[in-house]
């Protein structure tokens, strides 16, 4: 069982859980721009999209979900999406209208384009709050959107958190640091700093954090992303 970071996606993180045939997903897809650089990304792993069992969404946003319809009708690769957001991705909820609010201009444009095209796709399995799927755990983490999740990988003792904790600074994620979600691309930021501190407080144990954008910090991260969230005031009792 290996987690790999396909490199050359660049608009966001995508990773291949592979633990062979009929145990390999994507989590996240990329943006529907960079479809070429994923098979490349794929085809160097010495895959095809037609040998991944599933693709596992860390949420709806279009850089995530981008290809996953792509993926799921020219190769019949099944989605999973947590309930929350496959209501919406499926399109049995409207798609909540981002506004730049506190954030900078650029971020203004990206929500714009977010607004304007948005990512659709059936969903194969609603996913829930300790749910299992292959050799991942799900666990429901709301407030970026309503159905952000992590999916902690016990094995390898990584957990693959989206964009609700990330290694790279927002809107533009091109320079390192540790983030929060970023305000004008979050459903709500209460809510998410609240799924943050609960899911740390239950103790959950991973070694190694894959965002959804930045680099992967492998060694020591809850430690790392702890002393964070206490400096953000997150763990404050």
């Amino acid at each position: 069982m290996r987690i790999r970071h396909l490199r050359g996606v660049r608009i966001s993180n995508v990773f291949l859980v592979d633990g062979g045939p009929g145990d390999r997903f994507l989590v996240d897809t990329g943006h529907w721009s960079e479809r070429a650089t994923l098979v490349l990304a794929l085809r160097r792993a010495g895959l095809w999209p037609s040998d991944l069992t599933g693709v596992l969404l860390t949420h709806r946003h279009s850089d995530h979900a981008g290809n996953a319809r792509w993926l799921r009708e020219r190769f019949g690769v099944r989605v999973y999406a947590h309930r929350a957001d496959a209501e919406i991705l499926e399109g049995r909820e409207p798609v909540p209208h981002m506004e730049r609010g506190e954030g900078s201009f650029l971020a203004g444009v990206l929500a714009q384009f977010e607004n304007r095209w948005p990512a659709r796709v059936p969903v194969d399995r609603a996913l829930d709050d300790g749910d299992t799927i292959g050799s991942l755990e799900v666990h429901w983490v709301p407030g970026h959107t309503e159905g952000s999740v992590f999916f902690r990988h016990d094995r390898t003792r990584s957990l693959l958190s989206g964009d609700t904790l990330l290694t790279a600074i927002p809107p533009l994620v091109v320079r390192a640091g540790l983030a929060l979600p970023y305000p004008t691309f979050t459903r709500d930021m209460k809510l998410a700093r609240a799924s943050i501190r609960a899911f740390h407080e239950r103790a959950i144990d991973y070694d190694a954090l894959l965002p959804g954008h930045g680099a992967p910090l492998m060694k020591d991260a809850r430690k790392v992303f702890g002393e964070f969230l206490d400096k953000q005031g997150i763990l404050d009792t």
